[in-house]
């Protein structure tokens, strides 16, 4: 990758971008003012540009290009700041210079002594706390509706949800603010060649000035961070091949933090659907003890109907709950897949611009280091030793980024198997539950259906005794009515006869009669005897008239 100078059209301090920039648009990192970034290297920054060759990173090794003057021709609107910062160091002052204690971003939560991809985990749970208060409260109306039902009639499950995703969403945010500042920081020229076209012991100094009047906001920046910490172990260690080793490791350090910092994002990710399975689990757990305490009454089959309609429609709600887990379950990790893609990304280009514009200027004043960039091809055996050693180290560092590239990919799958054992544990025992319940409700079934057929067996035999009972009836009925119509005969008979006689003996009379109208009878009256004190009378007495 290259880089060319271009200046600010604001603040008209000297910007280096990269060449993958071409035609875009950046915020300068002093000014904050949008700047144009031209599709094609302006051809004064081409003619300036730095006589070392190439290093073969990886790839085809380009062509060297020519050597530059001693002394560069300065650009035309470029800030001479560091020039200037540089002749008014004192040519003989002995106590160094030290980089500025970087200054701690508010959403960062690293220790201020290092850049890191870390951001604070209160302030981005307060974030979301509150995100989640206006999202139910804007929810709240809507309950009437499916969608707010979802996070209001669905149990106590979807809150912890809600918080969760607004958490991780919040943290998304802090980290992408982050990376915007990474981003803008690439743009700075932090080695500037007008300083030296060399990073030697002398000129250390002057490049730590430079990098202290860099914008504040840049001082946590990974691309700051590696640059002072390869100048200050040069200045210590005085090797450019151990300053080479030392970036290759905070290349990994910053990798590794960069990984690390997905840590919390990648347990929210994997709560929220068991989560949401939690809240399935409750919602059946509660609808099968609904319907097995209805079946436990000994209701009747409107009322069992009615209970499995019940269960059934609390089955579906309870499903509910896994649906939103699962849905804000990719809502974070869409965006924080491409968020960790582009912090990689980062990490990336800044191993690039300490590999173009740090170890390649490096000169310990070892094997003719002194003469780069002076005797230009006369040196050509010391740059082959160079280039040799620098190819080394960062085949080393490709070494050590593959072993690390395949314990991650170990780490996920050992991950998604444990997930995947997980879920199939949580399956099996839901559906040991399942055939538990189905079990003891087909008992509880078996128990009803035998109850009503012993009370249909009783009904049965009272039918029968009934019948029975009216059969007798009928006879009795029917012999008592032959009984009466004979006896209503027998009487008829009887009286018939005792009319027959009746008029039998009134004929007798009326002949009696007859006869007595033609004979005279005498009626005498006879004198009723008085009876004597102690109520004797006559003994004689009379009869018919006579004496």
């Amino acid at each position: 990758m290259s880089f060319f100078k271009i200046p600010c059209p604001k603040c008209n301090k000297s910007l280096k971008v990269s060449i993958d920039l071409a035609g875009k648009s950046r915020a300068c990192p002093y000014c904050r003012a949008t700047v144009r970034i031209p599709d094609a290297e302006p051809m004064e920054a081409a003619e300036t540009a730095s006589g070392f060759p190439n290093i073969n990173l990886g790839e085809k090794p380009a062509a060297a290009k020519p050597a530059a003057a001693a002394t560069p021709p300065s650009l035309p609107n470029v800030s001479t700041a560091p020039v200037a910062a540089a002749a008014a160091a004192p040519a003989g002052k002995k106590r160094h210079v030290k980089a500025k204690r970087p200054q701690k971003s508010w959403f960062s939560a690293g220790n201020g002594e290092a850049a890191s991809s870390d951001v604070s985990l209160v302030i981005s749970g307060l974030i979301g706390a509150v995100a989640t208060v206006i999202w139910l409260g804007l929810m709240y109306p809507l309950r009437q509706f499916q969608f707010g039902q979802l996070f209001w009639d669905r149990g106590p499950v979807p809150f912890p949800t809600t918080l969760l995703m607004f958490w991780a969403l919040a943290i998304l945010f802090l980290k992408w603010l982050n990376l915007k500042k990474q981003k803008d920081a690439m743009l700075l020229d932090v080695l500037p060649v007008e300083i030296s076209n060399e990073i030697t012991i002398d000129s250390l100094d002057r490049f730590i000035m430079n990098i202290n009047e860099l914008p504040g906001a840049s001082s946590d920046t990974f691309l700051v961070n590696r640059v002072v910490r390869g100048i200050e172990h040069f200045r210590v260690r005085k090797s450019a091949a151990e300053t080479v080793t030392m970036m290759e490791s905070q290349s990994a350090i910053d990798a590794n933090n960069v990984a690390g910092s997905y840590t919390i994002l990648k347990v929210f990710i994997w709560s929220l659907p068991i989560l949401g399975f939690i809240g399935t689990v409750m919602g059946v757990s509660a609808a099968v003890a609904s319907l097995a305490t209805s079946l436990s009454g000994g209701g009747n089959m409107d009322a069992m109907k009615a209970a499995l309609q019940d269960v059934f429609g609390g089955l579906g709600t309870a499903f509910d709950t896994t649906l939103l887990a699962l849905i804000m379950s990719m809502l974070v990790k869409l965006p924080a897949s491409a968020l960790q893609k582009s912090e990689e990304d980062l990490i990336s280009n800044v191993d690039e611009y300490c590999n173009e514009n740090l170890l390649r200027r490096l000169n310990d004043g070892r094997e003719g280091g002194a003469e780069r960039g002076v005797g230009g091809a006369s040196s050509g055996g010391d740059v082959a030793i160079f280039r040799a050693a620098v190819e080394q180290a960062l085949g080393t560092q490709h070494a050590e980024m593959e072993r690390w590239l395949k314990k991650l990919d170990a780490i996920g799958t050992s991950l998604t198997s444990q997930v995947s054992k997980g879920w199939d544990e949580v399956n099996g025992r839901i559906e040991q539950q399942q055939q538990q319940h189905v079990a003891m409700l087909q008992k509880q079934t078996l128990d009803q259906q035998a109850v009503l057929q012993a009370q249909l067996d009783q009904m049965a035999n009272a039918a029968e005794k009934i019948q029975g009972t009216l059969a007798n009836l009928a006879d009795q009925a029917a012999s008592m009515n032959t009984n009466v119509s004979g006896t209503f005969a027998q009487s008829q008979n009887t009286m018939q006869e005792h009319l027959a006689g009746l008029d039998r003996g009134l004929s007798s009379l009326s002949g009696v009669l007859e006869k007595l109208g033609d004979q005279q009878v005498v009626v005498q009256q006879v004198e009723t005897r008085r009876s004597g004190w102690f109520g004797g009378g006559s003994k004689k007495a009379s009869r018919n008239g006579r004496r």
